[in-house]
């Protein structure tokens, strides 16, 4: 019987330890749940790295003022299966970007899509990189 709570304990932190990663992830709530659409905007920089991709882009505000915005994409993996790669946008492309942005009002946001100047379209997968607000399609 004394032997029974040590072995319950070693099985038990076997089991919990590994999980633990996946409640670390975030989800969605630091971003607005409106797509907000950014024309003309020139990518800067692309990361293709885990947890996520980020596509890195500049765009003129409202009074011709270049901003510098940030917008995280899924997991390498989990686009690629949608037509991302580490080539997808190079520096200087000019794209389309629809993404949720952040409620802080930093300019940083979530991608929904991208759509470049030929008409192609790379959707984000994590939230459903769908064509409305609020959220999956």
């Amino acid at each position: 019987m004394k032997r029974i709570l040590p072995v319950c304990l070693v099985l038990l932190a076997i089991v919990l330890v590994p999980s633990i990663s996946t409640f670390a992830h975030h989800g969605s709530a630091a971003y607005d749940n409106k797509v907000v659409e950014m024309k003309n905007a020139t990518v800067t920089k692309f990361t293709w790295s885990n947890p996520h991709a980020i596509v890195f882009f500049d765009v003129k505000d409202a009074s011709g003022n270049l901003a510098h915005w940030a917008a995280e994409i899924g997991s390498p993996p989990a686009v690629a299966v949608l037509g991302w790669s580490r080539t997808s946008l190079q520096p200087g492309d000019v794209i389309t970007v629809f993404f949720w942005p952040a409620k802080s009002g930093r300019p940083v946001g979530r991608m929904n899509r991208v759509v470049f100047s030929d008409g192609r379209i790379l959707r984000d997968s994590q939230l459903g990189g769908g064509e409305g607000e609020g959220g999956a399609k």
